[in-house]
């Protein structure tokens, strides 16, 4: 049987950046004579390798390949994708649509071709068990490089909107930048369009750029990178297809930061390495330290590219066989500058050290052949000419901010600089305060009233044991078993002293009452009880049914006196319910517990099983429901008289009582009290074992009470600050203000050709003085040049 073909991995892109050992072994002069004898490929070449040197190549899956890209319309949260626009090396490129924004972006997919593959479910999966390891430290290397662009913001830079996870990867969103690579853009027909950035020429033209052009696209680039540099980021890939030429300006775009590590203290012995060949400094392939100049080399390479047409050699090449590489000075003397050629064999040396070290070093020695086409005669020529085109002008108009004196200008920016943040900020965290201390409340009162359930639910099963223990004894069942005639005569005295015993010594029960089979009262602790029927009371019902019973607080029908009934089935020794122990818990040890939770602020309370106030502090509210009840729930208070009235009225509160009737756990809801006339927010938890719920109310008012006294204080710190600050800004305004006049001054006397006057008095250290120091080298120049030329002058004469 003829084995399954393999499925091919795509192929490689000769663009894509190569990830090589950390260090791999020398090249001998034989095996780099044998490389060189190979053929060079015109590109920049990104490849995928191990970081073992000699790791074998996992067998490839078995199973047809799916497409690598996703595939037009498909949705990443708010991203629908419209088209591929580039496959390197680390991943895809796509061009997408912000459906909530109809926004245009570019996203870019981890999705090394050579480690990983497409899953029918869209997912990324490796290609064999051995590339997972590889595939993950790409991965956060992917989202390293998310947050770095992220922290940038330079035009020269691509920007990051977002990156997220997802298809087990990861995505970064990317303005979408319209142009071309500038490998593409390079070698269009051997000619390059002209940049709108260069003054008089139209984007129309073809002509290929002049030098001192090219520096003037490049300048901004440099100024990117170098603020990439001074982030401690370095970019390590930086090649003619990592570099975007906007089609709106011509500018240059520096892409694709995937192989970024910060400047220091990231040199991983095992890691694999990240580069491009002919584009990679030594110490890429080797592990040396890594600096700014690791991204001038490859800087330099791609100037080399673009000015001789071709990538220099690789580094290991060139280290084995010094004499293969031809310098830019003797390939592009006909056409480029000695110094423009000189600047980027510099940064092409092999040695780190001998490279520049700065962007600022760098950028020096590429514009040392056009430092004095800097144009400032021309600028001096435009001022001189900016008065004659205001000769009609009459005067200054008062209201004007135009016309306004420097110093009130800067003192108003200064002034609504400092006060308007601080107002904002002060708005915003005024809110977030309250919005924070809400929510420290809720969560307090919740744990205020689950604290207080929680000692009510062991008061219960307390009582509960008590009444289980009394049930148990064999006097009380031999007592409620035999029948009354045969009762010895003083079994009732004894078990009632020892009943009265146990009330004496627990001050939360009011009584003890031991009930026969037909309801009757035997033996009560409380003489007006005995004798009494009360088989007609739910709870001795429930508890000759064989279960234990707990009412909520009703009021008794013989004392009149208040308190939670438990009543405990009793069985004989055969197992027929015979009788029933009922205690009855104080009121008050109730109301206790749960006023122990009141404060100055704070209103507890309890309320039963259909929403009915049985304890409060306002004995009005009493026995009143929260919300209306039910005709039925009336009818059966009335009939029970649990609480010695026909009907319980309501306090009209319904958003309350949703929130506490029959709640399950701990909460809390805001409502409008009827009783206050506030607003109002009440913490709940429910009793355990009961229906009962245990509620703690606060007003909003008398939590933001201190926050509003916070903020008058800051509004009349923002007061004490704004006029501080008009203060110093008008110091600090008429401080900037007498330098500027001397500079005008100096200026208007160039103008007449005085250069003798023209010279400012610099007493400052800071940058004013710097700038005023800088106007006096300008002068001495530009009257330097005035000699020269009127010597030539003389000379032609």
């Amino acid at each position: 049987m003829p084995e399954s073909p393999r499925a091919a991995p795509p192929p490689l892109d000769p663009d894509a950046t190569v990830l090589r050992p950390a260090a791999p072994p020398p090249l001998t002069d034989t095996q780099a004579t044998e490389r060189l004898s190979r053929p060079v490929f015109d590109d920049d070449a990104t490849l995928i390798r191990p970081a073992k040197p000699n790791q074998p190549l996992p067998p490839l899956p078995a199973q047809p390949q799916l497409p690598l890209a996703l595939p037009p319309g498909y949705r990443l949260h708010e991203y629908r994708i419209d088209a591929l626009l580039g496959q390197g090396g680390f991943g895809i490129t796509y061009l997408a649509t912000d459906v909530n924004l109809n926004a245009k972006v570019a996203i870019k997919e981890y999705l090394p071709a050579q480690f990983a593959q497409r899953a029918q479910d869209s997912t990324v999966r490796p290609r064999a068990t051995a590339w997972l390891p590889t595939l993950l430290e790409g991965l956060e290397q992917f989202l390293v490089e998310a947050r770095t662009l992220a922290t940038f913001r330079h035009p020269n830079i691509v920007r990051v909107a977002r990156f997220f996870e997802a298809n087990r990867t990861a995505y970064m969103v990317l303005d979408y930048e319209r142009g071309q690579t500038l490998h593409q853009w390079w070698r269009e027909a051997g000619k390059a369009p002209r940049s709108r950035l260069l003054p008089g020429r139209g984007h129309s033209e073809r002509a290929p750029l002049e030098e001192a052009e090219l520096l003037l696209l490049l300048a901004p680039l440099l100024d990117g990178l170098d603020l990439v540099h001074r982030s401690g980021v370095l970019h390590r890939d930086i090649k003619p297809d990592n570099l975007c030429v906007r089609e709106e300006d011509g500018s240059l775009v520096l892409l694709d930061f995937g192989a970024a590590r910060p400047a220091r203290g990231m040199e991983v012995p095992d890691a694999p390495q990240v580069l491009t060949p002919g584009y990679a400094p030594i110490e890429q392939y080797s592990g040396l330290s890594q600096g700014p100049w690791t991204d001038l080399y490859a800087l330099a390479a791609t100037l080399y590219w673009m000015v001789t047409g071709k990538r220099p050699l690789e580094a290991p090449l060139r280290q084995a066989k010094p004499d293969a590489h031809q310098s830019a000075e003797q390939l592009g003397a006909e056409r480029w500058s000695r110094e423009f050629l000189r600047a980027i064999d510099w940064g092409l040396q092999l040695k780190p050290e001998d490279r520049p070290q700065s962007v600022a070093a760098f950028r020096q020695a590429l514009f040392a052949a056009h430092s004095g086409s800097l144009g400032l005669q021309e600028a001096l020529a435009a001022g001189t000419a900016a008065p004659a085109a205001r000769a009609g002008w009459q005067g200054p108009r008062r209201w004007s901010p135009a016309a306004w004196p420097f110093a009130w200008k800067m003192g108003a920016a200064l002034v609504l600089a400092a006060l308007l943040p601080m107002s904002l900020s002060g708005l915003y965290n005024y809110r977030q305060s309250v919005a924070a201390l809400a929510a420290a409340e809720q969560r307090s009162l919740e744990q205020l009233a689950s604290a207080t359930a929680g000692r009510l639910a062991q008061l219960l099963q307390d009582s509960r044991r008590v009444a289980a223990f009394l049930a148990e004894d064999a006097e009380v069942q031999a007592l409620l078993e035999a029948p009354p005639l045969e009762q010895p005569p003083d079994a009732r005295a004894l078990l009632l002293r020892r009943l009265a015993s146990l009330v004496a010594t627990n001050p939360d029960l009011h009584l003890i009452t031991l009930m026969d089979g037909k309801g009757e009262a035997l033996v009560s602790t409380a003489p007006e009880v005995v004798g009494g029927n009360y088989g007609f009371r739910d709870y001795y019902r429930q508890a000759m049914a064989g279960q234990a019973a707990t009412t909520s607080i009703i009021i008794g029908a013989v004392a009149g006196r208040a308190g939670a009934y438990l009543a405990q089935p009793v069985r004989s020794r055969a197992g027929p319910v015979v009788g029933a122990v009922v205690l009855r818990l104080r009121a008050e040890t109730i109301g206790s517990l749960v006023d122990a939770a009141r404060t100055p602020s704070r209103e507890p309370f309890l309320v039963d099983g259909d929403g009915v106030l049985i304890h409060h502090r306002d004995l009005a509210l009493r026995f009143r429901s929260l919300a209306p009840l039910s005709a039925e729930q009336q009818a059966a208070i009335k009939a029970d008289q649990r609480f010695r009235r026909d009907r319980v009225a309501d306090l009209a509160m319904p958003d309350l009582a949703r929130a506490l009737v029959g709640a399950r756990r701990e909460g809390h809801a805001s409502y409008t009290s009827t009783v206050s006339k506030t607003e109002e927010v009440a913490g709940f938890a429910p009793v355990e074992g009961h229906d009962w719920v245990v509620g703690v109310t606060e007003t909003h008012d008398s939590f933001e009470a201190p926050l509003r006294r916070v903020f008058h204080q800051v509004l009349l710190g923002l007061a004490a600050v704004g006029l501080l600050s008009v203060l110093v800004a008008l110091a600090f305004a008429r401080s900037i203000v007498r330098p500027i006049r001397r500079l005008t001054e100096a200026a208007e006397a160039l103008k007449r050709g005085d250069y003798d006057a023209a010279q400012v008095r610099v007493t400052r250290s800071d940058e004013i003085g710097l700038l005023g120091r800088t106007f006096n080298v300008m002068i001495d120049v530009l009257r330097q040049r005035e000699r020269e030329r009127v010597l030539r002058n003389s000379e032609r004469r």
